[in-house]
């Protein structure tokens, strides 16, 4: 199989740690958390992953403050009462060599669930609207949003003292870090809004404080939408702008390309692409952010076939770049 697909199979380095190969399973719900941890019916899924060959394994979205339970069976790392299931999950997937990062979250705005059934209960930057879920967030305080960016740091803390290799900061399809950014969503006029430095200034300051609590030898990457087409979206000059910045920060090993964005219709078929969009068709936007990092560039969307991820054009690119 190696020889059929070479650039696919060949292994990647991140930061400190080296990945057998370029296939990725990439952070996906899967409804198979127990009670917001992991359990049984989750390691098993991710071990069969590993025992396939996949090089890297994602875990779905883990919640970093009480405020972001953006579903009634979304992972949580706020407490240490998390550790077994990660530790559990992380030994099951080395026992086949591959390597198993987490990815750390906040969804801001886009959450689709209640408590016993009553309406929605979000949090954000402004109190901008949400369309697809009908949600009009509270707008943070200060204090707040401290409270988060520390919860980002010690959630991964507690994740890779479990055994799990790196993190994934998700600043992908519109969630918290990114509507911070998004000056059509912040409208704050605070260090957190305004400027497009004090705009960037919540993700920077997670990107720093995450780094600060794992130390250099666990990875840590960003996912981000290269451009969420959508009304209101960001699109692909701000995204690259925004990750030149974070990249001159130097905390970061990796930045993973996705497209889409939670809040409107337009822009979330694109969390799970459907078979009416082309395969593959989110390389172009990762070719763009290879050209102002040398760091390694994760893509995915709708790369489906092997043949797919082998081919180096802007249609069909590597799952890694480096």
């Amino acid at each position: 199989m190696s020889s059929l697909f070479p650039h696919l199979f060949e292994p990647i380095t991140l930061g400190a740690r080296t990945i057998r190969n370029r296939i990725v399973s990439s952070g996906h719900d899967t409804v198979l958390n127990d009670h917001g941890a992991i359990g049984d019916d989750l390691v098993a899924y991710h071990e069969a992953r590993a025992q396939g060959g996949c090089g890297l394994i994602v875990l779905q979205v883990s919640g970093v403050h009480e405020t972001a339970r953006y579903t009634n069976h979304v992972l949580m790392a706020t407490d240490d009462s998390s550790i077994p299931g990660y530790r559990a999950v992380a030994e099951a997937v080395h026992r086949h060599g591959a390597t198993i990062f987490a990815q750390l979250f906040h969804p801001g705005r886009e959450v689709m669930d209640g408590e016993r059934g009553m309406a929605p209960r979000a949090v954000a930057p402004s109190d901008t609207p949400q369309e697809r879920f009908k949600v009009v967030p509270e707008a943070l305080s200060t204090e707040v949003i401290k409270e988060i960016i520390a919860g980002y740091a010690s959630a991964a803390k507690r994740i890779t003292d479990a055994g799990i290799d790196g993190v994934e900061i998700v600043a992908s399809h519109g969630y918290l870090p990114i509507q911070f950014f998004n000056p059509r969503v912040n409208t704050r006029t605070d260090e957190y809004g305004g400027s497009p430095a004090s705009r960037r200034r919540f993700l920077a300051e997670v990107v720093a404080g995450v780094r600060a609590a794992v130390g250099p030898d666990v990875v840590v990457g960003l996912r981000i939408s290269g451009e969420e087409k959508t009304e209101d979206g960001l699109v692909a000059t701000e995204i690259l702008d925004l990750i030149e910045h974070l990249d001159s920060l130097e905390c970061l090993d990796y930045f993973s390309i996705t497209a889409g964005d939670s809040s409107t219709l337009q822009g979330a078929v694109h969390i799970v692409p459907s078979m009416q969009i082309d395969p593959a068709y989110a390389a172009s936007l990762s070719e763009q952010v290879k050209k102002i990092t040398d760091k390694p560039v994760m893509v995915a969307g709708r790369i489906n076939q092997p043949h797919e991820a082998e081919k180096p054009s802007p249609r069909a690119a590597p799952t890694w770049r480096s």
